[in-house]
């Protein structure tokens, strides 16, 4: 829905268990108390809201930004007349092209195409996408009820399919975002001064780095091209290693080359680590006297591998075309960094 609850606003942590349509999560908070999504993301209602993703600070409620800034104050888009318990994906449905649309958090955070389908809730298994967003960021305890929300279980669809509410924008809710692309100069999606839309898929790729809404961004960007990785740890006994390192755009995972000291200036390579995630932090062992990359890919094209200084000349370095642990060609054409 708005920028800043790409990874923040409304975890639709929820969905069924069975067919019975019971819910793990099926309210915000259990009763306005600090359960559920309130846990992590806080008090709906409070001001000063602060972004999960981006780290920005919202002049605004979560509550009055759903609201006021997107929804003209067209409360029963995601209330019914008692106004609480507030469900994630069940309301009275709102005026205008909301009408009989009564999917309530699940409209904006969640995509059909995803979703399991419910007798007595529709938008029942709607949030695959998000609940991955979440897994992939160290929330993992969706997985207990809901198996899609681990990535290696469950493709969901991609970022560019309209969640339900996006495709019934009216002139009575001329601000709710309708392009799960979020291009510019629009960026409909962002709404309070944050700088993300919302991750729609799950996979990390925001908006128009996602190559599912721009062909020509087509293949990831080099790992830590807007932060150095950097060295945060070392067990001598176990030899693992822990890294912070800037995700590639476009990547939904990240390899680890590595080789011996001796082998770093032709960048003789000798093995790899597979799939240490896309979080910016990762934990991994590789032989003692060894030097390492890390590398992001999407499944299926591996991004640069970064570039070496020689003789005043800068230049990619090479590829690992020799391992077979992970492999993942590698591909530049269509780099989005």
């Amino acid at each position: 829905m708005s920028k800043g609850t790409k990874w923040a606003g409304l975890a639709l942590l929820a969905a069924t268990i069975g067919w019975n349509g019971a819910w793990a999560y099926d309210q915000y908070s259990a009763n306005r108390d600090d359960t559920n999504c309130r846990k992590c993301h806080g008090d709906f209602r409070s001001t000063g809201y602060v972004s999960k993703v981006d780290g920005q600070t919202w002049a605004n409620s979560l509550h009055n930004a759903h609201r006021t800034t997107m929804l003209s104050s067209d409360c029963e888009v995601c209330h019914f007349t008692a106004r609480f318990p507030v469900y994630l994906g069940k309301a009275t449905g709102g005026t205008g092209a909301y009408q009989g649309e009564k999917f309530s958090c699940s409209g904006c955070h969640g995509r059909a195409a995803d979703g399991s389908g419910s007798p007595t809730i529709p938008s029942e298994g709607f949030g695959a996408g998000l609940r991955q967003r979440h897994f992939r960021g160290g929330v993992t305890e969706c997985v207990n009820c809901h198996f899609d929300s681990d990535p290696a279980t469950t493709t969901v669809a991609r970022e560019n399919v309209l969640p339900p509410y996006y495709d019934n924008r009216d002139a009575s809710h001329s601000a709710q975002p309708n392009d799960p692309c979020n291009p510019s100069p629009a960026f409909v999606e962002n709404v309070e001064g944050s700088t993300l839309g919302l991750d729609n898929d799950g996979n990390g790729a925001f908006d128009m780095n996602d190559s599912a809404c721009n062909p020509v961004l087509s293949t990831p960007g080099e790992a830590g091209a807007t932060a150095p990785m950097l060295v945060t740890g070392y067990d001598k006994v176990s030899g693992q290693v822990t890294v912070s390192y800037a995700p590639g755009c476009g990547a939904s995972n990240t390899n680890v080359e590595y080789g011996p000291i001796s082998a770093l200036p032709t960048y003789g390579y000798s093995g790899q680590v597979c799939s240490i995630g896309n979080s910016g932090t990762a934990t991994f062992a590789v032989p003692g006297g060894s030097f390492f990359l890390v590398v992001s890919h999407d499944g299926t094209k591996e991004g640069s591998y970064g570039t070496r200084s020689q003789g005043g000349t800068s230049t990619e370095r090479p590829e690992d075309a020799a391992s077979t642990a992970c492999p993942v060609p590698q591909d530049l054409a269509g780099r989005c960094d």
